[in-house]
């Protein structure tokens, strides 16, 4: 692991990224990494599937029941809802999806684990998917989680510029963390910064080309097909950390 200084040196001393690359690398290690990025959502999706059926279950009952005569009264339907959920059972359901969401983003911390492991030709181990998950780590992944909801919001808030401006550092605080635990919380958000700063160009681009590419997978396969390329969307991080950082005896690390 680098020290602090030393990972900024690397970011501010980096030379320009070609997209073409990026992108061309980005679809050779999706290769070698889609079956684990698979993993990863089928996992995430069996977390949320409770939630889904705990909310959708009454919600599509209150929908059918009020809709009987072809139509819905609009200004009764929220009364309706909260009456059906109860405020404490929406509040509940609001503070599970939190969990849940929390727990999700400690897995693709994991999964960056998982994708160097892969990119260097080591085995895949499923147990590292949980890495984060360890007494040692999970204090300070949970602190990294609410910080980046914290930021988030604070974007939101602001205005939606803000919040364009964010989403490209934000990005960063996984592989940055991934790749260097020893880091404080406010260190990791520097590096994940500077990191964004500097490379926020090429990687909002490829953020938006790849979400508009699965997007498109998804709606010519009903949603199919997005599961399986969903995972893409990291990638470009893990070749742009990779490129810009490196890792300790890698060719990047100069």
């Amino acid at each position: 692991m680098f020290s602090l200084q030393t990972l900024l040196s690397k970011i501010q001393g980096s030379s320009t990224i070609d997209f073409g690359d990026l992108f061309n690398e980005s679809v050779s290690l999706f290769k070698k990494v889609w079956v684990q990025g698979l993993i990863l959502q089928l996992i995430s999706g069996l977390i949320m599937l409770p939630v889904l059926i705990g909310f959708y279950i009454p919600y599509f009952e209150l929908v059918t029941s009020m809709s009987s005569n072809g139509v819905i009264d609009t200004p009764d339907f929220m009364p309706e809802l909260i009456s059906a959920y109860g405020i404490s059972g929406i509040l509940w359901l609001y503070l599970f999806l939190a969990v849940v969401s929390l727990f999700s983003y400690i897995l693709y911390l994991g999964f960056f684990r998982v994708i160097r492991q892969i990119d260097h030709g080591e085995a895949f181990v499923f147990s590292e998917l949980f890495y984060f998950f360890k007494t040692a780590s999970i204090r300070k992944s949970l602190g990294l989680s609410v910080t980046y909801i914290t930021i988030s919001a604070i974007a939101v808030l602001l205005c939606f510029f803000p919040f364009i401006y964010v989403i490209v550092p934000l990005m960063f605080l996984l592989p940055v963390y991934a790749y260097n635990p020893d880091l404080s919380i406010s260190e990791i958000v520097k590096v994940s910064f500077t990191l964004g700063n500097k490379k926020w160009g090429i990687t909002f681009l490829t953020l938006f080309l790849n979400a508009m590419l699965i997007y498109v997978i998804s709606l010519v396969t009903c949603g199919l097909g997005g599961i399986v390329v969903s995972c893409f969307i990291y990638l470009p991080q893990y070749i742009i950390y990779k490129k810009v950082i490196g890792f300790e005896g890698s060719k990047y690390d100069i």
